[in-house]
Order: C-alpha cells, then structure tokens, then sequence
C-alpha cells in the first residue's frame, strides 16, 4: 500500500506539472522532498513511469514529461539511419508537401519555381544542376507558407546528406544535367501552378520513385 502510494504521489505530482504546461519534473532533490520519498526510491519509481513512457530522462538535462523525445542533433539518432531509410522517408512527406504547395502556392512562388526550372534546364555541370536541384525541392516546401513543415523538410534533408551526396554523384554525375529528372520536375510545378493538390502529390511520388529506383535498384 506504501508503495502506491508513494507512486500515486508522483503521478500527482506529474499531472499538476502538466496542468502548468510545463514539461520538465523539478530536479531530484526537490522531487523527492514533493513525492516525500527517499531519492533512492524516487529513482526506483522513475525508472519504473520512464519504462511505461510516462516520463523520460535526459542525462545532465533532468527528466521530461512523455515519451523520449528525439534530439535530431545526437549522433545517437542518425546512426541507424541508412541512406534507403532517407529516401523512404521523402517519398512518404514530399509528395505530401506538394499537395500542400498546390493549395497555399502564391504568385510569388510560382515564379520563383518556373525560373528555378529554367536554370535547371540550362545547368553547365552535374553539380550546378544538383545545388538548383535541392533549390527547387526546398521552394516547394517553402511554398506550403507552414514553418513547421518547412522545418521537418530540413531535418529529414539534412540527415545523412553528406552520404546521399556521395549516391547521387555516383548515379547522376556522368550527366550534366538528369533530362528526365527536369521533366518530372516540370510536371510537379505545373501542377502546382494550376492549383492540383492532387497532381502534384502523384507527380512528385513517381519523381522520387523514379530517384530512388535509380539509386539502389528498387521501386
């Protein structure tokens, strides 16, 4: 009964950090002295409420409220992530972002787009072509005007890109610039500019079926 209790206490205390809005528990000295527990058994019950997802601990940062979250700056979080992993993963949110495009796209973006393709369709070099590339991708995700979008589509493009790099170039270096690839390009700009959510989520998923197939060999 004491160690219910004692659990009951924590979880009270729990809830009234959330009634707050905070997300962090107060230090263990002063959470024990609120559980009214040794610090001893205060680590006993919280190990026991991280194991449940109740709560999380940081090492040096103190414990948080929720499942553990993801530091996208640990190199603990990219090292299991594989080059496939990546491209599964654009394939599953870009099209979603174009969708978006469609819908939020202003004059100003459009326009921004068709010159991004028109200095795609006249790029000197392979690594010209990629740099306007990456441009494109990331104008259609500012073009969803939604700044938490945008910052998923950095931290997803971000991870890993010094690997992805080193495909591309190995796939696509020998081309000055991909025909195809800037044909599948256009044909997700013009669906945005007409306004398709539809047509441009189709396009930019057979686009990026169309990378990935190129990459590794799979569909």
């Amino acid at each position: 009964m004491a160690e219910e209790n004692d659990e009951q206490r924590l979880r009270a205390v729990i809830d009234t950090a959330l009634q707050r809005g905070e997300q962090q528990l107060p230090p263990e000295p002063r959470l024990a002295e609120l559980v009214e527990v040794s610090r001893g058994r205060l680590r006993t019950l919280l190990k026991r409420l991280e194991d449940e997802g109740t709560i999380w601990r940081h090492v040096g940062k103190g414990t948080f409220i929720g499942p553990r979250q993801i530091d996208p700056s640990s190199p603990e979080w990219f090292e299991g992530i594989s080059l496939g992993d990546i491209m599964d993963a654009r394939r599953l949110f870009e099209p979603q972002l174009a969708a978006q495009a469609a819908i939020a796209a202003r004059p100003a973006d459009i326009a921004s787009l068709e010159r991004c393709l028109e200095e795609l369709a006249e790029a000197p070099s392979y690594m010209h072509w990629k740099r306007l590339d990456e441009r494109l991708h990331r104008l259609i995700a500012e073009a969803t005007h939604n700044s938490l979008l945008l910052l998923l589509y950095d931290t997803l493009r971000n991870q890993g890109r010094a690997g992805l790099d080193l495909r591309l170039n190995a796939v696509f270096g020998s081309d000055s610039a991909p025909l195809e690839t800037d044909r599948q390009h256009a044909a997700i700009v013009a669906a945005i500019k007409n306004g398709d959510p539809d047509g441009a989520e189709q396009e930019m998923r057979q686009h990026l079926n169309h990378v990935r197939a190129r990459l590794f060999g799979l569909r």
